[in-house]
């Protein structure tokens, strides 16, 4: 992994990264654990990204959305290339925070491109 998907306070476990019989797409399956000291950074991604909390509370930035906190159990989506960030808002027994991220992206492309 590069410095980009390693940031502080943001640990990566990529769990599953396979060609789809898409032509072009792949599979990125990651499990990420977020600190509540992890800063928020703005990235995107070239393809999909499907989100299941599996700890904590999360809140992401989606460009041309409100900011959502979400909870241990839901899931939601980020379209391809649109610029968001996460940050941990949970405290006490709910600090940690933990997402299945599961990603359909173009093959051949940087998984994950800062923004400003």
């Amino acid at each position: 992994m590069t410095n980009a998907t390693q940031a502080r306070g943001v640990t990566r476990t990529v769990l599953q990264h396979e060609k789809l019989s898409v032509p072009g797409r792949e599979l990125i399956r990651n499990r990420v654990d977020i600190t509540p000291e992890a800063p928020p950074f703005r990235h995107k991604h070239p393809g999909e990204e499907i989100i299941y909390v599996i700890e904590g509370s999360l809140e992401y930035s989606i460009d041309g959305r409100s900011p959502k906190t979400y909870n241990a159990g839901e899931v939601l989506l980020v379209p391809a290339e649109t610029p968001h960030s996460v940050r941990n808002v949970g405290s006490g027994n709910a600090a940690g925070g933990e997402e299945l991220a599961t990603y359909v992206v173009e093959e051949g492309k940087p998984f994950l491109v800062l923004v400003e």
